[in-house]
């Protein structure tokens, strides 16, 4: 015990330094005895497509709807659903005894402006009696002055008097010029009331046509959202019409693929109402203007092939091919690490290579170099 207690301190760290070497050797041992688990992957030749993803929905070429421009309910539906119709027929009648009222009302405006515009109104006879009474005023006051004014020379009036009967002239001529240009005015107005009240009319008996809704063109009635006895609003939609030779794929794509896509691609579309079965048709069109409410760029496609019995507004799924390669070196995606970058296994040992990458999709990646198909690639279990 004592020789212990006299040790040195340098003599402690042999022994501890001892020890961890021998842990460190048991762990070294440890290790290499337990051989890790990989899984081990070929590359492979074999096509590959790649594609953007779409949803849409099934819509008539150069639709339109036809909307209520005042309110008031279906007095009668004149058409259904796959009706074909002329320009300018007549689809939806509209309660308008309303409208008719103002009709009436604008009329009976009409005709009272016309009784006042007319030569012999009450109006512009009280007026023209007004004249002639101010006219023979004037007359009788003109007739007067001359005579007093001839009196006067023969000292038989005094200059009073004379000055009296010319200021009498004076009012009365200006009270038949006054008249005269009441007439002018009044004449004026009357008519221009008439003219007015006319205008009035027109216009009412034009919202007339307000109450019928036609057809705009050779069309198809593709949906009736209103029938007949239903209280429409103004604006409100009541039917659906369009183009009766086509229809088309209106498709919404995120602003990220927008770039790849192009005129003439190949379109495999999926209808809602038909899972598990597919349709091609090809992009005919590229709107260039951005959504703020979708979020997306709209995209028109066409079927390749005449659709019978599709129904307007049938939802659907689409896949639009941007690139296709018909022999391609494929390894799984979870293969790639970052900064592509994969495991090679080489012999026994397991090396880090550096590859260059093309079409990808969440299964498979193109490998375009770093890599052969007699390598073996692997990852940690």
């Amino acid at each position: 015990m004592k020789l212990k207690l006299l040790m040195k301190e340098t003599d402690k760290i042999v022994p501890m330094m001892r020890i961890q070497t021998l842990l460190i050797l048991l762990l070294v041992i440890g290790v290499s005895g337990c051989k890790p688990k990989y899984d081990e992957f070929t590359p492979k030749m074999a096509p590959v497509t790649e594609a953007v993803f779409a949803s849409g929905v099934i819509e008539p070429k150069d639709a339109y709807a036809v909307s209520a421009m005042f309110d008031g309910f279906i007095l009668k539906s004149m058409v259904t659903e796959n009706d074909i119709v002329k320009d300018g027929q007549l689809l939806f009648e509209l309660d308008n005894r309303q409208q008719h009222t103002q009709v009436n009302i604008a009329k009976t405006n009409v005709d009272y402006a016309r009784i006042n515009a007319a030569d012999n109104s009450p109006t512009l006879a009280q007026i023209k009696a007004q004249i002639n009474a101010a006219r023979i005023k004037m007359q009788t006051d003109s007739m007067n002055q001359v005579r007093y004014e001839r009196l006067y020379t023969t000292n038989s009036v005094s200059k009073m008097d004379l000055d009296n009967v010319r200021l009498s002239y004076q009012s009365s001529l200006s009270n038949y010029l006054a008249a005269l240009e009441n007439f002018k005015a009044t004449a004026n107005r009357v008519s221009q009331d008439y003219n007015v009240s006319k205008s009035q009319l027109e216009n009412a008996q034009e919202g007339n046509q307000y109450y019928n809704l036609l057809a705009i063109g050779p069309s198809k009635v593709y949906q009736i959202f209103k029938k007949q006895g239903d209280l429409v609003r103004k604006g409100d939609q009541v039917a659906q019409l369009g183009n009766p030779d086509s229809i088309v794929i209106n498709l919404d794509v995120d602003e990220g693929s927008i770039s790849k896509l192009q005129l003439g691609q190949q379109v495999l579309v999926e209808l809602n109402t038909e899972k598990n079965k597919s349709y091609e048709a090809r992009i005919s069109k590229i709107y260039p203007h951005f959504n703020d409410k979708s979020q997306s760029y709209k995209v028109e496609a066409r079927f390749l092939k005449e659709m019978s019995g599709l129904i307007s507004g049938t939802q659907l799924q689409a896949n639009i091919v941007t690139n296709k390669k018909d022999n391609v070196l494929l390894i799984p995606h979870v293969y790639v690490t970052g900064g592509n970058k994969v495991l090679v296994k080489k012999e026994n040992k397991i090396d880090t290579a550096t590859i260059t990458t093309g079409i990808a999709s969440d299964e498979w990646i193109e490998i375009t170099s770093g890599l052969t198909v007699n390598d073996k690639i692997v990852k940690l279990k």
